[in-house]
């Protein structure tokens, strides 16, 4: 997981504990009085007494969010299709005064991976509730998945200095880390820990500590960070995919399998089913492997049905398994919609695996442009380099990766390792022109 992905399980996990309600609430827009469901009522709880209460616009916005958060959680997709009417409804009845159904709209947008439209259902809930903490979470996440980190920078300030929260201050490392300051987020992230009261603030903060030693290539410190999530849920999808990524880094692959075919068969999300999936196939299980990836050809069409856009997660994946045509044209899709670093990568290594090398150089400048420093990004770009002749360039970045990270990935670490070997054993070009120039001379 990348400091740019790792935003989606923050914002619905502090959405749980972290919502201010407005300082005057207006009354419920109906003929009659209104009597709301109980502050715990489940959704099937809800949804009964909706049928009752048809005109209770505050608890189809509790129905709504509830449903954005179930889908996320079980990756039932069909929820979104369900929240979405159930949040329209909510604001059928109350439009101008009904920030929890606009942070739900929020919310659904960024789910669906809709950021610049989350950007702005968050702004018309502030503009409701400016103190609602996980509106002001989801606007920050937003701006950085629009590739908006100046301003998501200044809202992160804006939110810690107008309340000190985890959640803002790991928002500060995350984007600490984006600009190239791997210390400065460690730092930050052990700040976050000592403002985490709630379990959901401290299960964020151990994660996003174990994520980013794991990007830093400190496995061991990872692995205990996780281990300290696990403490507080078992169950988190995110500290069991990190333990799991933490566990083949330490060499124990069959282990690491384990964890993620457990975590995969419960929560069939596409990114830990594809990692499955290249487990097994550096185990050497390519028929294991094979299913994996199909799994992840079938979510992308429930996915698709139902409303969530999935041109980064596709493009990825497509160019890391031989669809290099589909991979280039869902990234370039998504080029349109956002300039982030995260998007720029994915062009520029789609091109590579097109072909087109001298066209992908200018994306992996961009995607370099803020010093953020990961091992995949490093070896993207050097591939790249590779490509268009620039062999000293390849074997500098392919040299940082590697120190960076020398596990990274179990497909792309091996050829790194490989290529970089095979470059070290010859000159580089530049130094074969200059001696060919002195012989000449």
């Amino acid at each position: 997981m990348t400091a740019l992905t790792m935003t989606l399980g923050l914002v619905l996990y502090f959405g749980r504990d972290n919502y201010t309600p407005p300082p005057n609430p207006p009354r419920a827009l109906d003929e009659g009085p209104v009597i709301l469901a109980p502050p715990n009522a489940s959704i099937r709880q809800l949804q009964d007494h909706l049928r009752k209460q048809p005109r209770d616009y505050q608890d189809w916005a509790r129905l709504g969010v509830s449903l954005v958060d179930q889908g996320h959680a079980t990756v039932d997709h069909t929820l979104y299709s369900q929240a979405d009417r159930a949040l329209s409804n909510s604001l059928r009845i109350e439009s101008d005064y009904n920030d929890l159904a606009l942070r739900g709209r929020a919310q659904l947008a960024y789910v669906r991976n809709d950021f610049g439209s989350a950007l702005g259902w968050a702004d018309r809930a502030l503009s409701v509730n400016a103190r609602d903490q996980t509106s002001n979470l989801l606007r920050i996440d937003s701006l950085i998945r629009l590739g908006r980190y100046d301003e998501a920078l200044l809202s992160a300030k804006e939110l810690h200095a107008m309340e000190p929260s985890a959640g803002a201050v790991i928002r500060l490392a995350q984007l600490s880390e984006l600009g190239g300051d791997a210390a400065r987020s460690k730092a930050l992230l052990t700040r976050a820990g000592e403002l985490a009261t709630a379990k959901s603030d401290r299960l964020q903060v151990f994660t996003a500590q174990g994520d980013l030693a794991l990007r830093q290539g400190d496995f061991a410190a990872a692995a205990t960070a996780y281990r300290e999530a696990r403490r507080i849920d078992a169950t988190y999808p995110p500290a069991v995919a990190g333990t799991a990524q933490a566990l083949y880094a330490q060499g124990r692959l069959a282990t690491a399998i384990r964890w993620y075919r457990d975590l995969a068969q419960r929560v069939p999300e596409p990114e830990y089913v594809a990692e499955l999936g290249d487990l097994y196939t550096a185990a050497g299980k390519n028929g294991s492997a094979a299913s994996q990836y199909d799994v992840v050809s079938t979510w992308q069409t429930i996915a698709s049905d139902n409303g969530v856009r999935v041109t980064m997660d596709l493009a990825n994946f497509a160019a890391d398994h031989g669809k290099h045509q589909l991979a280039l044209r869902l990234a370039k899709a998504e080029w349109k919609k956002r300039h982030s670093i995260e998007v720029a990568d994915a062009v520029a290594w789609a091109l590579h695996v097109s072909g087109q090398d001298k066209q992908a150089v200018p994306f992996a400048n961009y995607a370099a442009r803020t010093g953020y420093k990961d091992a995949t990004f490093l070896y993207h770009r050097a591939m790249i380099e590779r490509g268009v002749g620039n062999t000293a360039r390849a074997r500098q970045l392919l040299t940082e990766a590697l120190t960076l990270n020398p596990r990274f990935s179990p497909l792309q670490a091996p050829v790194a390792r490989k290529i970089l070997q095979a470059l070290q054993a010859k000159p580089a070009a530049s130094s074969v022109s200059k001696v060919a120039g002195s012989k000449k001379s």
